[in-house]
């Protein structure tokens, strides 16, 4: 990334302690070459711990009270003027395990410093969109006026369902408004099938994009929720390369630590069967790719 880029990452942890696969995430971020700051939604103060480890890295940590969600956080960031002269800046949050790849090289192949917009993951769920759990905006395209009013929004008295609706979806509208594309690493966008039957990629593809690289990343709440039902979620240990320095053990921990959310989106039958025959495919996929690389 280029130099001067600023990461703002939103984490929610009420005990101020940065889980390991958290301090993960920010270590590679860090190979990005970027400048990090991260917010500690939900801590009344920062744990020892997190203190040495962010100290020990040069990570700039901040803490406040939890309300709306990461665009309430990545507000609080910005009303500090951290974005205000970075080339770039990124938006991400710990709602992933991974990255299970170097991420510097997925941005080099994302061409991530010659875009003005650009996420991981594109979706066509609800309309077009970039999942805002990892996305980089120029500096122009932050300062774009639809951009901002965006950002400006009272996200604190906002609830779940509207910070979804006016924060993460209101954002890749308010970049098509600026006539701003978008771009990502992984995108349905163009792809037929979701123009009729559009579905998370995160819980329809997760384990292609994992096993490719593409989107070297896996959700949380996928593996902790799975709403949509979907077979073989235990496949996940079977992905994690062991070059990539993950701990598979993390995603035991964090699943053990985590009961499952409250549902607050409830699929029809006809929901969990997409869901569920798109992830048969994505593993009929996955199983032969694996024979074919043990024949050879």
């Amino acid at each position: 990334m280029p130099a001067g880029t600023v990461c703002l990452f939103a984490c929610y942890v009420p005990d101020g302690n940065l889980p390991l696969h958290t301090r993960f995430y920010l270590k590679n971020l860090l190979k990005c070459g970027i400048t990090l700051h991260i917010i500690l939604s939900g801590a009344e103060a920062i744990h020892e711990n997190t203190n040495n480890f962010c100290k020990k890295h040069g990570i700039h940590a901040w803490r406040r009270p939890n309300g709306g969600l990461d665009f309430g956080a990545w507000q609080f960031l910005l009303e500090k003027g951290l974005a205000k002269d970075a080339p770039y800046i990124l938006f991400a949050n710990d709602s992933v395990f991974g990255p299970l790849k170097p991420l510097p090289l997925l941005l080099e192949e994302l061409t991530a410093n010659q875009r003005p917009a650009w996420g991981l993951v594109a979706s066509r769920v609800v309309t077009p969109h970039l999942q805002s759990w990892f996305i980089g905006l120029s500096q122009a395209a932050f300062q774009a006026a639809p951009v901002q009013r965006v950002l400006h929004l009272p996200f604190q008295d906002m609830s779940r369902d509207e910070i979804i609706w006016h924060g993460e979806l209101g954002l890749s509208v308010a970049l098509k408004a600026a006539n701003i594309p978008l771009h990502a690493a992984w995108s349905d966008l163009n792809a037929p099938m979701a123009r009729f039957f559009p579905t998370n990629p995160m819980h329809t593809h997760w384990r292609d994009m994992a096993q490719t690289g593409a989107v070297p990343f896996l959700k949380q709440e996928v593996l902790r929720d799975n709403p949509f039902r979907v077979p073989h979620l235990a496949d996940w240990r079977a992905l994690i390369p062991a070059e990539s320095g993950f701990n598979p053990e993390w995603i035991d921990t964090y699943l053990n630590q985590h009961a499952p959310r409250p549902l607050t989106i409830h699929p029809t039958w006809k929901g969990r069967a997409l869901y569920g025959l798109i992830n048969q495919l994505d593993r009929l996929k996955w199983r032969t790719d694996r024979l074919r690389g043990a024949a050879r």
